[in-house]
């Protein structure tokens, strides 16, 4: 009989679900709205509603759960998420255990998606590769011999909060100028809409009936497609920046792949080139000619199919 697990992945304004065996193969999914983020009572319930749900008929293992932020992964707690406002000191693992009555297993989001790509997208037969996530915020994760580096707290791959401009402006990790502020999706909207405060012409205005508000990154990569003149700077000033970090990832770690998923990365097309093109002039030559920088395979349901799949392997006895 087969075996299947459920994978979670908790975002800020929607849960997602994936029910797959242990080929990756998903066969139902699911999602909840998050909705207000202090609700806990009704967001738990949401969640133990669609678990019961899409285990209906099936053999199920495991539940593996990816949640941004701070996790301590063997006691299954989430120290602090930047997603959920509840989720503090929270000890998620044992609350879904003892609702649905399977073993659970919780880590960060990222390191979930990178145990995704390694089992089932572009981290398939690499020996060691650094996954990297490009969206309303960076996130980071590194795999070496089929194994996540964890470092000494479970919070190794912070790479969106290496400083890269002393100066700049405040995260919300509490210091200044971190990579996350200078090349997320927020970071690119911020750049169009100042620099239509300075007066720059743009065709964005009018995408957006003049409401500054209405800006996101879709309209903006669209735009940058057109060759608009401002939204093509905000992008490759975004992208230069996150070519600056992967050369520093190339030059430290000398790995095989650099795999770089998120939202935003999904949408860059052609410009996805670009960080190429950054890395190669901050890199050492021997490491670049011998790493592939490369999309993520599984895009989106990265983290929910990792989280799946490391339940799996966990309820096994596998360390990942």
């Amino acid at each position: 009989m087969s075996e299947f697990g459920i994978g979670i992945d908790i975002g800020g304004t929607k849960i997602l679900f994936n029910l797959i065996d242990e080929d990756g193969k998903v066969f139902k999914k699911g999602f909840v709205k998050t909705g207000d983020t202090n609700e806990e009572k009704r967001i738990i319930e949401d969640m133990i509603k669609m678990i019961n749900s899409i285990k209906e008929g099936f053999n199920v293992e495991s539940i593996g759960i990816g949640c941004a932020g701070f996790i301590d992964y063997k006691k299954g707690v989430v120290i602090k998420s930047p997603n959920i406002n509840f989720l503090e000191n929270y000890p998620l693992k044992n609350i879904i255990e003892d609702n649905v009555k399977i073993p659970t297993f919780i880590d960060n989001d990222v390191k979930m998606g990178a145990i995704g790509e390694l089992f089932f997208g572009e981290g398939v037969d690499s020996p060691f590769f650094i996954f990297l996530t490009l969206g309303t915020g960076i996130g980071g994760a590194i795999v070496y011999k089929n194994k996540l580096i964890r470092g000494m707290n479970n919070l190794a791959g912070e790479i969106g909060h290496i400083t890269l401009d002393k100066e700049g402006i405040f995260c919300g990790c509490g210091k200044r100028g971190c990579f996350e502020k200078l090349s997320s999706g927020g970071s690119i909207k911020d750049y169009v809409v100042q620099g239509i405060k300075m007066g720059r012409k743009t065709k964005i205005l009018d995408k957006v009936d003049n409401d500054i508000q209405k800006i996101d990154t879709i309209i903006i990569m669209d735009l940058a497609f057109e060759n608009d003149e401002l939204c093509v700077e905000a992008v490759l000033n975004s992208l230069q920046y996150v070519g600056l970090v992967v050369s520093y990832l190339i030059n430290i770690f000398n790995p095989d792949k650099i795999i770089i998923g998120g939202g935003l990365t999904k949408g860059l097309g052609y410009f996805f080139n670009r960080i190429i093109d950054f890395a190669m002039l901050y890199s050492l030559k021997i490491p670049f000619e011998n790493v592939k920088i490369v999309k993520a395979g599984l895009e989106i349901e990265a983290t929910s199919i990792g989280a799946g799949i490391y339940g799996l392997k966990m309820i096994k006895g596998d360390e990942l």
